[in-house]
């Protein structure tokens, strides 16, 4: 081999397989200006160094054979570094970054600018030969990808892929999609999808692709011209070069941002919209990483904010960091030396009720037959309105958000499968934001469900109401009639559905007891009873923490131990202490009663006995407060604001009676007077205010 191929080896195999790339995803991008930066510091173009090692001498030995001989050798010595086929590979992509309809020549014709790097004529005897031997250089693609398969990602986890029409050139198309600055847009379009790191099961090339629609719909998100192009012209399935690529960049996605500069250290998490109170206040809302407990972030040239990881793995720190109208529709990014935080802007946003927080929060994708509440900016109103009124059922009310500008429609619903996948079909500005998750698998949806499955292992998606099964949502059909082949109980039937719409259990007269449902490679198990029986489905309360000197963190079946933590059945002559749980840490709380008097609510120290025993992490931020008799209102003041609650029925809460001088009790009704608009509360803040001189001022 040629000094000036060598050369070109060793500054490529630098570039693009060094150890910064060790355990990341690696593309081979090179591009008219990434192959002039590479020349000035070796001398000579990369193709003048291909074409010396072409044999054009010997038409009875391949175009190629000088490079297969080096690459058979480098095998036989056991493959240490990247195959010396590099250059001939990183020149077939320069080929594919140049495809475009100029020069008398397609977009589509990756041959013709092969050849043209060559500098040969089109046509020509040496053209042929060159686009014949191309067969060669695809199983060079083939090598290098099984290399950094075999290696177990110390050069980089490979991206090369193509399909079963293009195969040859689609090995070099793949690496001429993605360019650097797309790879680091593509990694904050993972965290704002808020895909896990390193979950190569979790999301299907199909799904990334509809994602990827969305989050570019209607906004430049900076992505080069020939991704959007690629993305735009796409089939709508799993095996197209793009969703392949996509899908390949996720599946090794780490979390952090692509910044080479940075050395990859950010990490990156797209912020989600709350709307708490019943739809009276935003928030935001970040998931907290793992690793990182506490950090700064910042608006940048504004704001610092001091993040903490609290109650339900959710950073606290941006109570005070109010959602607006220019956040909401121009974005938001947060940057700190470990994290960034980042919201996309929308103009119509969806959101789900979140298990956990109970709150009404921003989701990726619409689930049919659940509820829904749609935030919408005015330019938008009547368009989404016009959708959800073509799902049928329920009507939508349609009331002022909490910002200026900006509608919320509650109580949106797919439980028509015919209007709904109509309303798909119809397309439209924002008919994405009712777009279904795109399965891979079967699952479950909905139901009349009487009680969770508490088993662990137990497989069973949970216990439900005779009439009142759950809905199968199908996953998509690779068939080429459209078929999902479905079984139920051990039968077999072809169903012809759309994946988008959920299949009604209910429909289907099912006896009662456990049924079993899905596809050839997937299943879900579920329960039918005919009424609310005594106690839980059996087995359900035969559950325990084992226990050998420290309790363990998770539920196991306990029957037959004797060294389980269990439940206790406590005889009603005990009465146990009223508590009252605050979602997050506060600065202060207090309780009061009606007649002037005033407690300080601490959080509860944890028992010797429990901190010993119990893993760290069980042991929340939460706090507890003891509620003595005659106490009925809990104020408590955050970081953000001063909230109250009460601790009785209304009917129950006995008018105020203070002393003219309970100026503490006066100072903690007055700090939340105006939270609640409560009768009884505001009786309280007439007392106050009489006590403090404002009545009447």
């Amino acid at each position: 081999m040629r000094s000036e191929y060598k050369q070109w080896h060793e500054v490529l195999s630098a570039e693009f397989f060094g150890s910064g790339n060790a355990l990341r995803s690696t593309v081979l991008y090179v591009d008219t200006e990434v192959e002039r930066e590479l020349a000035e510091r070796i001398g000579t173009s990369l193709a003048q160094a291909v074409v010396g090692e072409l044999n054009w001498g010997d038409p009875d030995r391949p175009l190629f054979s000088r490079i297969q001989s080096e690459c058979e050798l480098w095998a036989q010595r056991g493959s240490a570094g990247p195959p010396p086929s590099l250059p001939v590979l990183a020149l077939s992509v320069l080929a594919a970054t140049c495809m475009a309809s100029s020069d008398g020549m397609l977009k589509t014709n990756f041959y013709g600018r092969w050849i043209q790097l060559f500098g040969e004529r089109p046509s020509s005897p040496r053209a042929n030969k060159l686009e014949h031997a191309f067969q060669d250089v695809a199983a060079m693609w083939e090598e290098l990808d099984t290399w950094l398969e075999d290696t177990g990602g110390l050069y980089g986890a490979s991206t090369v892929s193509t399909d079963e029409f293009y195969w040859k050139i689609g090995f070099p198309i793949s690496q001429a999609l993605v360019r650097g600055s797309d790879r680091q847009i593509l990694t904050r379009f993972f965290a704002t999808t808020r895909l896990r790191p390193n979950s190569p099961d979790e999301v299907s090339g199909r799904e990334l692709l509809r994602r990827l629609r969305v989050w570019t719909a209607g906004r430049d998100r900076h992505l080069s011209p020939r991704l959007m192009q690629e993305l735009a012209s796409a089939p709508d399935t799993g095996d197209s070069l793009i969703a392949s690529l996509v899908k390949r960049l996720a599946d090794d996605w780490d979390g952090t941002l692509h910044e080479p500069e940075r050395e990859h250290r950010r990490r990156v998490i797209g912020l989600r919209l709350v709307i708490a109170d019943r739809g009276r206040r935003l928030e935001w809302l970040a998931e907290a990483c793992d690793g990182i407990d506490e950090t700064r972030v910042a608006v940048p040239g504004g704001r610092t904010f001091t993040l903490h990881k609290g109650y339900g793995d959710v950073y606290e720190g941006l109570e005070s960091l109010h959602p607006s109208w220019q956040q909401l529709g121009q974005g938001l990014r947060l940057e700190g030396e470990e994290l960034v935080l980042e919201w996309a802007p929308q103009e119509v946003v969806l959101l789900r009720l979140h298990p956990h927080l109970g709150e009404w929060v921003s989701t990726e994708y619409f689930e049919p037959g659940e509820q829904h509440w749609i935030l919408a900016a005015d330019p938008a109103v009547r368009a989404v309105r016009s959708m959800v009124d073509a799902l049928g059922g329920r009507t939508v009310r349609v009331v002022p958000a909490p910002e200026p500008g900006w509608k919320l429609f509650k109580g949106v619903r797919a439980v028509n499968g015919l209007a709904f996948a109509r309303t798909l079909d119809r397309g439209g500005d924002h008919a994405h934001v009712l777009e279904p998750q795109i399965r891979p698998r079967a699952a479950l949806s909905g139901g009349l469900r009487i009680a969770p499955e508490y088993r662990v292992g137990a497989g069973v998606t949970g216990h439900f109401i005779r009439g009142g099964a759950p809905d199968l949502m199908l996953p998509a059909s690779d068939s080429s009639d459209g078929r999902v082949e479905v079984v139920l109980d051990g039968r077999t039937e072809k169903l012809r559905a759309d994946p988008r719409v959920p299949f009604p259990l209910c429909l289907i007269p099912l006896d009662e007891g456990e049924h079993r449902v899905g596809t050839a490679h997937s299943t879900q198990v579920f329960t039918l009873h005919d009424g609310l029986h005594e106690g839980l489905p059996p087995g359900t309360g035969m559950l325990g923490y084992p226990c050998d000197g420290t309790a363990r963190s998770e539920l196991h079946d306990a029957a037959g131990s004797e060294t389980d933590i269990r439940g206790a059945d406590a005889p009603r002559s005990i009465r146990l202490p009223r508590t009252e749980l605050l979602r997050s840490s506060v600065l202060e709380a207090v309780l009061l009663d009606p007649h002037g008097g005033v407690r300080q609510a601490k959080q509860q120290s944890v028992p010797a006995w429990m901190a010993s025993r119990l893993p760290a992490q069980a042991l929340g931020p939460c706090l507890e407060v003891e509620v003595p008799d005659g106490y009925i209102w809990l104020v408590y003041r955050t970081p953000a604001r001063w909230s109250v609650r009460a601790l009785a029925e209304a009917e129950d809460i006995p008018a105020p009676a203070p002393a003219p001088d309970d100026y503490a009790w006066a100072y903690a009704v007055l700090s939340a007077a105006q939270r609640i608009q409560d009768p009884a509360w505001l009786g309280y803040v007439e007392a106050a205010e009489a006590i403090s001189g404002r009545r009447g001022a």
